[in-house]
């Protein structure tokens, strides 16, 4: 069906939990049905509804909400302030496009497993693989970790992590750079950080392993509950095992998982 109404003219697809919603452009709209239609019967397609004219620059904004990870740690945007509770710290992120805005499961999951890894012990480097926005290891450093090292191979990414890294006052505590962990040489990293689907973590599971202490943590998330067979094989496979794990379902009704393992 989702072939068939772009062939039609439609403009965007929405995948919610209970239904498909459509967009399309006023003159396509009774086009875009009859395909919908013609695929699922007309009892499953309602009427076309025309969208009122909005302010989308800020009205996607609504949508972007503070992010409690735990009574430790909050992540928000700058537009969206929160109390922040005696002893809490706060990461904001300026939702661009590199990922990571505290919002998506994965990053909730993971930020989830950095806290409690570095509640359980202060590390003095961590080291971030696909920075993203740079919300991992900002965070880490708002935890107690005493200096970061963060890496993408999007310089955009890059870019924004130090733009986020100057807005929350981290600027001298993390180095940033565009590139792979072929660069780094040498680790010694205490803890380690990466939210990257299955495909993109798995073979680099050995060179981020190898840049870790013995004993360090490894907190890794953007993973599908039913992936974790997979990742604890391969972990074992370079000496590591899993220690915890945490999994949430997003609104789509995905089961997310985010693993801590160890050397």
């Amino acid at each position: 069906m989702s072939a068939e109404v772009w062939a039609a003219g439609a403009s965007g697809l929405e995948e919610r939990p209970d239904r498909l919603i459509v967009y399309a452009p006023a003159e396509r709209a009774a086009a875009v049905r009859r395909a919908a239609v013609a695929c699922l019967g007309e009892a499953a397609v309602s009427a076309a509804v025309a969208v009122p004219a909005a302010d989308w620059p800020e009205t996607w904004k609504a949508g972007l909400r503070p992010v409690v990870v735990s009574p430790r740690l909050v992540v928000r945007p700058p537009f969206a302030p929160h109390p922040l509770a005696p002893g809490q710290r706060e990461v904001v992120i300026e939702p661009r496009q590199a990922f990571g805005t505290g919002g998506h499961a994965s990053t909730a999951l993971a930020l989830e497993a950095l806290d409690a890894a570095l509640a359980a012990r202060p590390v003095a480097r961590a080291l971030d693989l696909g920075c993203g926005s740079g919300v991992l290891a900002l965070a880490a450093l708002q935890l107690g970790a005493a200096r970061a090292v963060a890496c993408d191979l999007d310089p955009l990414a890059a870019r924004e992590t130090l733009e986020n890294a100057r807005r929350n006052g981290l600027a001298d505590r993390i180095a940033v750079f565009t590139g792979s962990l072929a660069a780094l040489g040498a680790g010694g990293f205490e803890l380690g950080l990466a939210n990257l689907i299955r495909s993109e973590l798995v073979p680099l599971l050995g060179e981020l392993l190898a840049r870790l202490q013995p004993g360090a943590a490894l907190v890794l998330s953007g993973l599908l509950a039913t992936e974790r067979a997979a990742l604890e094989h391969a972990l074992a496979g370079f000496g590591a095992r899993i220690v915890a794990a945490r999994e949430r379902r997003d609104e789509c009704g995905d089961a997310w998982l985010a693993l801590t393992a160890t050397r």
